[in-house]
Protein backbone atom coordinates (compact mmCIF):
# COMPACT_ATOMS: atom_id res chain seq x y z
CA UNK A 1 0.00 0.00 0.00
CA UNK A 2 1.71 3.57 -1.06
CA UNK A 3 1.40 6.02 1.24
CA UNK A 4 1.72 10.00 0.76
CA UNK A 5 2.37 12.26 2.94
CA UNK A 6 2.66 15.93 2.98
CA UNK A 7 5.56 18.37 4.36
CA UNK A 8 5.05 21.14 6.17
CA UNK A 9 3.26 20.74 9.80
CA UNK A 10 3.22 16.79 9.19
CA UNK A 11 7.09 16.07 8.75
CA UNK A 12 8.56 19.10 9.46
CA UNK A 13 7.87 21.44 12.56
CA UNK A 14 6.93 24.38 10.26
CA UNK A 15 6.11 26.66 12.83
CA UNK A 16 9.11 26.85 14.77
CA UNK A 17 11.10 27.03 11.52
CA UNK A 18 8.97 29.69 10.88
CA UNK A 19 9.98 32.03 13.63
CA UNK A 20 13.86 30.67 13.79
CA UNK A 21 13.94 32.58 10.39
CA UNK A 22 12.91 35.50 11.94
CA UNK A 23 15.20 35.52 14.15
CA UNK A 24 17.61 34.67 11.69
CA UNK A 25 16.57 38.16 9.91
CA UNK A 26 16.87 39.75 13.05
CA UNK A 27 20.61 38.05 13.89
CA UNK A 28 21.05 39.77 10.51
CA UNK A 29 20.44 43.06 11.04
CA UNK A 30 16.79 42.84 9.56
CA UNK A 31 14.02 44.40 11.80
CA UNK A 32 10.45 42.67 11.86
CA UNK A 33 9.33 44.92 10.44
CA UNK A 34 11.13 45.31 7.74
CA UNK A 35 10.99 41.32 7.85
CA UNK A 36 6.99 41.44 7.55
CA UNK A 37 6.99 44.21 5.13
CA UNK A 38 8.83 42.18 2.39
CA UNK A 39 7.94 39.01 3.46
CA UNK A 40 5.71 38.59 0.21
CA UNK A 41 5.90 40.41 -3.11
CA UNK A 42 3.82 44.05 -2.83
CA UNK A 43 1.75 43.01 -6.34
CA UNK A 44 1.20 39.26 -5.23
CA UNK A 45 -2.36 38.54 -5.24
CA UNK A 46 -2.49 35.18 -5.32
CA UNK A 47 -5.01 33.18 -3.87
CA UNK A 48 -2.08 31.45 -1.77
CA UNK A 49 0.83 33.07 -1.26
CA UNK A 50 4.44 31.28 -1.32
CA UNK A 51 7.05 31.88 0.73
CA UNK A 52 9.88 32.65 -1.15
CA UNK A 53 13.55 33.77 0.69
CA UNK A 54 15.52 34.73 -2.18
CA UNK A 55 12.69 37.08 -3.22
CA UNK A 56 12.51 38.57 0.47
CA UNK A 57 16.58 38.85 0.53
CA UNK A 58 16.04 40.70 -2.92
CA UNK A 59 13.71 43.51 -2.25
CA UNK A 60 15.12 44.17 0.76
CA UNK A 61 18.14 44.66 -0.89
CA UNK A 62 16.25 46.56 -3.65
CA UNK A 63 14.44 48.84 -1.66
CA UNK A 64 16.53 48.96 1.45
CA UNK A 65 19.70 49.16 -0.38
CA UNK A 66 20.89 46.58 1.60
CA UNK A 67 24.20 44.87 0.91
CA UNK A 68 23.02 41.17 0.65
CA UNK A 69 25.86 39.05 -0.35
CA UNK A 70 26.51 38.13 3.32
CA UNK A 71 22.92 37.87 4.67
CA UNK A 72 22.46 34.96 1.56
CA UNK A 73 25.70 33.29 2.72
CA UNK A 74 24.45 33.15 6.50
CA UNK A 75 21.00 32.07 5.03
CA UNK A 76 22.47 29.30 2.74
CA UNK A 77 24.82 27.88 5.68
CA UNK A 78 21.69 28.39 8.32
CA UNK A 79 19.41 26.11 6.09
CA UNK A 80 22.14 23.23 4.98
CA UNK A 81 21.48 21.03 8.02
CA UNK A 82 17.63 21.14 9.42
CA UNK A 83 16.77 17.94 11.02
CA UNK A 84 16.25 19.48 14.11
CA UNK A 85 12.93 20.23 12.77
CA UNK A 86 11.76 17.21 11.95
CA UNK A 87 9.05 15.73 14.34
CA UNK A 88 10.70 12.74 16.70
CA UNK A 89 7.91 10.48 15.39
CA UNK A 90 8.98 10.76 11.29
CA UNK A 91 11.80 8.39 11.44
CA UNK A 92 10.25 5.41 12.59
CA UNK A 93 6.81 5.60 10.97
CA UNK A 94 8.77 5.90 7.50
CA UNK A 95 10.37 2.85 8.27
CA UNK A 96 7.86 1.08 9.00
CA UNK A 97 5.89 2.32 5.49
CA UNK A 98 9.21 1.27 4.33
CA UNK A 99 10.64 3.57 1.68
CA UNK A 100 9.52 1.47 -1.75
CA UNK A 101 6.60 2.47 -0.44
CA UNK A 102 6.33 6.27 0.57
CA UNK A 103 6.17 9.42 -1.57
CA UNK A 104 6.46 12.78 -0.04
CA UNK A 105 3.95 15.32 -1.58
CA UNK A 106 4.57 18.97 -0.67
CA UNK A 107 2.82 22.54 -1.46
CA UNK A 108 5.24 25.47 -2.33
CA UNK A 109 7.99 26.86 -4.00
CA UNK A 110 10.29 23.80 -5.86
CA UNK A 111 13.20 25.16 -4.96
CA UNK A 112 12.98 26.09 -1.83
CA UNK A 113 10.87 22.99 -0.63
CA UNK A 114 13.32 21.28 -1.98
CA UNK A 115 16.62 22.38 0.23
CA UNK A 116 14.18 22.23 3.22
CA UNK A 117 13.75 18.59 2.21
CA UNK A 118 17.29 17.68 1.49
CA UNK A 119 18.50 19.80 4.15
CA UNK A 120 16.04 17.73 6.70
CA UNK A 121 17.48 14.08 5.35
CA UNK A 122 13.85 12.79 4.84
CA UNK A 123 14.51 12.26 0.79
CA UNK A 124 16.67 9.56 1.93
CA UNK A 125 13.65 8.40 3.43
CA UNK A 126 11.11 8.59 0.70
CA UNK A 127 10.80 6.36 -2.74
CA UNK A 128 9.87 10.19 -4.19
CA UNK A 129 9.49 13.46 -3.52
CA UNK A 130 7.25 15.54 -5.37
CA UNK A 131 6.72 19.57 -4.57
CA UNK A 132 3.94 21.51 -6.39
CA UNK A 133 2.66 24.98 -6.63
CA UNK A 134 -0.74 23.36 -7.79
CA UNK A 135 -3.15 20.68 -7.12
CA UNK A 136 -1.68 17.76 -4.86
CA UNK A 137 -4.49 15.81 -6.90
CA UNK A 138 -2.63 16.14 -10.20
CA UNK A 139 0.71 15.39 -8.85
CA UNK A 140 -0.11 12.03 -7.01
CA UNK A 141 -2.06 10.98 -10.11
CA UNK A 142 0.88 11.70 -11.95
CA UNK A 143 3.72 9.82 -10.21
CA UNK A 144 0.35 6.80 -9.93
CA UNK A 145 0.16 6.78 -13.52
CA UNK A 146 4.30 6.71 -13.90
CA UNK A 147 4.95 4.14 -11.77
CA UNK A 148 1.60 2.23 -12.60
CA UNK A 149 -0.63 2.46 -9.61
CA UNK A 150 -4.38 1.63 -10.70
CA UNK A 151 -6.50 4.88 -9.75
CA UNK A 152 -8.98 2.09 -8.11
CA UNK A 153 -6.12 1.34 -5.88
CA UNK A 154 -5.87 2.19 -2.19
CA UNK A 155 -3.71 4.85 -1.37
CA UNK A 156 -2.95 6.11 1.85
CA UNK A 157 -2.78 10.24 2.13
CA UNK A 158 -1.87 12.09 5.16
CA UNK A 159 -1.62 15.67 5.35
CA UNK A 160 -2.90 18.67 7.57
CA UNK A 161 -5.52 20.58 5.30
CA UNK A 162 -8.97 19.73 5.24
CA UNK A 163 -9.02 21.15 1.61
CA UNK A 164 -6.03 19.04 0.47
CA UNK A 165 -7.71 16.06 1.83
CA UNK A 166 -10.69 16.64 0.51
CA UNK A 167 -9.34 17.32 -3.02
CA UNK A 168 -7.39 14.03 -2.99
CA UNK A 169 -10.32 11.49 -1.63
CA UNK A 170 -12.72 13.20 -4.46
CA UNK A 171 -10.08 12.57 -7.07
CA UNK A 172 -9.44 9.19 -5.64
CA UNK A 173 -12.50 7.80 -3.54
CA UNK A 174 -10.70 4.54 -2.87
CA UNK A 175 -8.09 6.08 -0.92
CA UNK A 176 -7.94 6.19 2.85
CA UNK A 177 -7.62 9.55 4.29
CA UNK A 178 -6.00 11.08 7.37
CA UNK A 179 -6.10 14.47 8.72
CA UNK A 180 -3.29 15.10 11.10
CA UNK A 181 -3.54 17.63 13.45
CA UNK A 182 -0.57 18.04 15.77
CA UNK A 183 -0.33 20.74 18.57
CA UNK A 184 2.71 21.88 17.40
CA UNK A 185 0.62 23.12 13.87
CA UNK A 186 -0.38 26.15 11.99
CA UNK A 187 -3.50 24.16 11.31
CA UNK A 188 -6.52 22.31 12.76
CA UNK A 189 -8.99 21.97 10.64
CA UNK A 190 -11.86 20.75 11.61
CA UNK A 191 -12.61 17.06 10.17
CA UNK A 192 -15.03 16.49 7.61
CA UNK A 193 -16.96 13.25 5.25
CA UNK A 194 -14.04 13.07 3.37
CA UNK A 195 -11.45 12.27 6.15
CA UNK A 196 -11.51 8.61 7.53
CA UNK A 197 -9.26 9.49 9.94
CA UNK A 198 -7.92 12.46 12.36
CA UNK A 199 -4.62 11.57 14.33
CA UNK A 200 -2.48 13.74 15.91
CA UNK A 201 0.84 12.27 15.31
CA UNK A 202 2.13 9.76 13.23
CA UNK A 203 2.26 6.77 15.81
CA UNK A 204 -1.23 6.96 15.80
CA UNK A 205 -1.22 7.18 12.23
CA UNK A 206 0.99 3.98 12.10
CA UNK A 207 -1.75 1.63 14.45
CA UNK A 208 -4.35 2.30 12.49
CA UNK A 209 -2.48 1.79 9.37
CA UNK A 210 -0.72 -1.58 10.20
CA UNK A 211 -4.56 -2.45 11.21
CA UNK A 212 -5.62 -1.72 7.85
CA UNK A 213 -2.78 -3.81 5.82
CA UNK A 214 -4.03 -6.92 7.72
Amino acid sequence: MKVFIDFDDVIFNTKEFSAELKSFFESQGISQELFQKYYYAADDNSAIKLFDPEGLIARLEKYEKIDASKLRENFDQRIENLTDFVFPDVVDFLNFVGKENVYLISFGLPIFQNKKIVACGINKLVSGCIVTGGSKASAIGSVMEKVGIAVSEKIIFIDDRIEQVQDIKQAFPAACTFLLCRKEGRYCDEKNEYCDYEVHNLKEAQEIINEIKQ
